[in-house]
């Protein structure tokens, strides 16, 4: 009995001692949350955005491959259809790894006194030929976040702030931080030539917001994605007066949680050219191809949401020669272009909610932790901390690609394996097999 009594009075005094270390912070006040949410929503647009942007545009060209192989197509009307099953395997260059992190500084010349009262202008109407200075306050969280960047440009300037000067996209490796040190800005604050100028209510405000500011804003952390991998049935019909129909189409699939739910379809028609000429020493042939996709992500403990739609047009000039029996050889040169339109849901980062008291640690947890499994939720806002909602980016981007491809090709018969490798912007290898139904042949 005593010493179950002992080992219960040990295991009280380790849980206590435990629950003791557990930091969680008390809840800021709304104009700080603001203000964090204005950061946080800048801090996105300039970064968060750079992130993961990457791998939207590596998964759809990956799938924008293997649209060609054998040049060939019979002169003579035939109805027959290629299945194929396709493997692509895009390479993640070096460019889509990191990107230059930025910080929303807003640049200004205090003794350009026009400038100033235009930037803020927005915000609040100051008269500064009374004395004191007359102001009248319209937007109050609009006023303090711009005086903030202001500090910001201050911190930077002054080389108080150190911004990294690379930063790991989602498909990169590591972690970088942007660190605001409270001290550092009550002192950058202090000695701002507009801060004197603000209504005395306005001042004490922007003190207040500081007092607990969270110091600490995560850049995203890149996941060490070196390739991205895809596979895509595909339906040829022909042949029409040497033309083939090329069909393709995935359902939703989840290519795990780094990547996320993807589908894709796709249609194309190309011509041969060398049925116009005598006894070709190559097959040659001519392809038009469009391709739709739809990406969708959940990223992180709040649940960040990433919808992409992307429309490809693809035209190539492709050729093949048979050099033996069963094996061909083919290359082509292809344009492209992509349309995509990137729909963001973001809400504040994590530690960011945790530093501003809106969610704390597990009791399990230690305030060094911040991974999900150490956060619970909150029963009073629910799954995610931040009282004000989801904040939206909508992000379109346009880009051409040449790309070139070289590949053989195996026949056995109405079987065929195949491998090729594009170079372009990104290389992507593709492979298959293909069988050949041959279900009525007609001159």
């Amino acid at each position: 009995m005593i010493k179950k009594g002992l080992i219960l009075s040990i295991i009280l005094l380790l849980s206590s001692e435990f629950a003791f270390s557990v930091q969680n912070y008390p809840r800021a006040n709304d104009w700080t949350i603001l203000l964090a949410r204005y950061l946080s929503r800048d801090i996105f647009e300039l970064n968060g955005v750079p992130y993961l942007q990457p791998m939207v545009e590596v998964v759809n060209t990956t799938a924008n491959a293997r649209f060609f192989t054998s040049a060939f197509i019979p002169k003579e009307n035939q109805f027959y259809i290629k299945l194929s099953i396709n493997g692509t395997v895009g390479y993640v260059p070096k460019s889509k790894t990191e990107y230059i992190p930025q910080l929303p500084i807003e640049p200004y010349d205090p003794n350009d006194l026009g400038s100033l009262l235009k930037k803020v202008s927005p915000y609040v109407d100051i008269d500064p030929f009374s004395i004191p200075p007359k102001a009248n306050v319209k937007d109050t969280g609009g006023l303090i976040y711009m005086a903030f960047k202001f500090l910001l440009y201050d911190g930077v300037t002054k080389k108080k702030f150190q911004i990294p000067e690379r930063a790991p996209t989602i498909l990169g490796e590591g972690k970088k931080t942007l660190h605001f040190d409270r001290d550092t800005l009550r002192s950058l604050l202090n000695e701002n030539p507009i801060f004197s100028l603000l209504p005395q209510s306005i001042r004490d405000t922007i003190y207040k917001s500081i007092e607990n500011f969270p110091q600490d804003f995560d850049l995203p952390q890149g996941l060490n994605i070196k390739r991205i991998i895809a596979g895509m049935p595909q339906i040829e019909v022909g042949s029409f007066y040497g033309t083939e129909l090329t069909l393709r189409f995935i359902p939703r699939i989840d290519l795990g949680k780094n990547i996320g739910k993807f589908t894709f379809w796709g249609v194309g028609i190309r011509h041969s050219i060398s049925q116009y000429i005598p006894n070709p020493f190559v097959d040659f042939a001519f392809q038009v191809a469009y391709q739709g996709t739809n990406l969708r992500n959940t990223i992180g403990v709040t649940n960040a949401e990433l919808n992409a739609n992307a429309n490809f047009f693809n035209a190539n000039f492709h050729f093949s020669r048979r050099v033996s029996k069963n094996f061909e050889i083919f290359s082509g040169l292809s344009y492209e272009s992509i349309h995509i339109n990137t729909d963001f849901t973001y809400y504040l980062p994590i530690v960011v909610q945790y530093q501003l008291g809106l969610i704390w640690l597990d009791d399990n947890g230690t305030p060094n932790n911040f991974s999900d499994d150490f956060f619970r939720k909150n029963p009073e806002l629910g799954y995610n901390g931040d009282p004000f909602g989801a904040m939206n980016k909508n992000v379109v981007i346009s880009d051409e690609n040449w790309k070139f491809t070289i590949g053989g090709l195996l026949n056995f018969g109405n079987f065929s394996a195949f491998v090729d490798y594009n170079f372009g912007k990104i290389d992507i290898l593709t492979f298959g097999i293909l069988y050949k139904f041959d279900l009525m042949k007609r001159k």
